[in-house]
């Protein structure tokens, strides 16, 4: 395995972390250090862990079996249907949230200078339109490595003005723990890095590769990507509060100088504009490795959809918050559903040779993931409604739920390894 192979999947996956970190990312990881300091970098740890755990998983089913994601599940479930039961929630996710990616790019551009909003939101429209147009992994892999690369000086940057020991950060890097008020932006962590839609983008830009370098190129991407959002909750840390980014920005500036202001723009900048390119690409993605289709028109059409969709709302200054809330409660649903179908699809001899199937206990950190996921997707499925319908949320009934949906799912794993055993 040479190392200029090694490279080249390196920058092939940096599409990974560049479309995680994105505005809501940036506001989720700003929040928690403002509010909580550094108390919460274990959950940032945690999640990058998780994020490559799954996305190996995905990628190493498509590798082993040669077949799409939507041809895997098939196979393993015996049923179409259930294809289009996790992807068009993920799709119509990647529409509704692609409105914040282009708004979070704006906002970077306007941290760094003044000028017209709807101006910033035509330009960076048509420069991603320019980019996805274009096409190939190859191309949209280049650019997102760019990214990255300026998001991580960037919050860098930022992260070395914030004052903590390097014992402080050790120990909250391992140490697991959770301040009053807390869980729930712990959780948010979580789920702002296992998107699943990058869960098919990794399992179609895998197809071909092999085990060994998707898992160099994967690592190292991911583990970048997490470094990142730990920058920017360490930079988090310096403002204190968090209410708006133009806010945080001027706390920045009065802090520490212009440049740090403009650091947080440069980085909101790449974050947004990454993921602006990253959501549609996805969408495209899923169209055709899980979907199936094979039209490249069709495939065009659907990310040109989702970027329209987002410039619409953009433009207009609406925010689409019932169609938001909505994909919150499908996406809620999706996470641990694509969760559970990973773990029963990688345990199936039938879609993973021998040589590439897993340990036991593998299984138990796939599980304790798959839990997470699913106190993140029925926490997301209560705040959705609750907020919908103007109700209190009920953590109590989402933990039992989680529990009892947790139990239901080692009880059918146990089952299926036994009927292949």
């Amino acid at each position: 395995m040479s190392a200029p192979a090694k490279i080249r999947s390196v920058v092939l996956w940096s599409v990974i972390s560049a479309a995680f970190i994105g505005p809501g990312t940036i506001t989720t990881a700003v929040t928690a250090g403002a509010s909580f300091q550094l108390s919460l970098l274990w959950a940032v740890v945690f999640a990058t862990v998780a994020c490559i755990v799954l996305q190996e998983v995905s990628a190493r089913v498509i590798i082993s079996r040669g077949l799409t994601f939507g041809e895997c599940v098939q196979q393993r479930f015996g049923a179409a249907w259930v294809k289009w039961l996790v992807a068009v929630p993920v799709l119509l996710g990647c529409a509704a949230y692609e409105a914040g990616n282009i708004l979070g790019a704006v906002s970077g551009l306007g941290v760094l200078t003044s000028g017209s909003t709807k101006l910033f939101t035509v330009i960076i429209t048509f420069l991603a339109a320019i980019i996805l147009w274009r096409g190939g992994s190859k191309l949209i892999s280049n650019v997102m490595m760019v990214l990255v690369v300026i998001m991580a000086i960037a919050f860098a940057v930022l992260a070395f003005k914030a004052k903590f020991t390097f014992g402080e950060l050790l120990k909250s890097l391992v140490v697991p723990q959770l301040p009053v008020g807390s869980e729930w932006i712990a959780l948010a962590l979580v789920g702002t890095t296992i998107v699943p839609y990058n869960i098919f983008m990794g399992s179609a830009i895998s197809k071909g590769n092999t085990i060994p370098l998707m898992r160099i190129g994967l690592t190292v991407s991911v583990i970048i990507g997490g470094a990142i959002t730990a920058c920017i909750l360490l930079a988090g840390t310096v403002a204190g509060t968090f209410t708006s980014f133009p806010a945080l920005a001027e706390i920045l500036k009065n802090n520490n100088g212009t440049w740090a202001a403009a650091a947080l723009g440069v980085g909101l900048f790449a974050a947004g504009f990454s993921s602006a390119i990253t959501s549609p690409y996805a969408a495209s993605l899923i169209a055709a490795n899980v979907l199936g289709s094979e039209n490249k028109n069709r495939i065009r059409l659907v990310w040109v959809i989702v970027l329209l969709t987002g410039f619409g709302f953009g433009i207009s200054g609406v925010k689409p918050i019932p169609v938001i809330l909505a994909v919150q409660a499908m996406n809620g649903f999706v996470l641990p559903l694509l969760a559970y179908f990973l773990i029963m699809m990688v345990n199936d001899n039938r879609l993973v040779k021998p040589e590439h199937q897993h340990a036991l206990w593998y299984n138990a950190v796939l599980v304790l993931i798959f839990g997470t996921s699913a106190l993140i997707g029925i926490n997301n499925i209560d705040k959705a409604i609750s907020d919908f319908f103007s109700l209190t949320p009920h953590p109590r009934l989402v933990v039992a739920t989680t529990v009892a949906v947790l139990i239901v799912v080692i009880i059918q794993l146990v089952k299926s390894r036994k009927r292949q055993g």
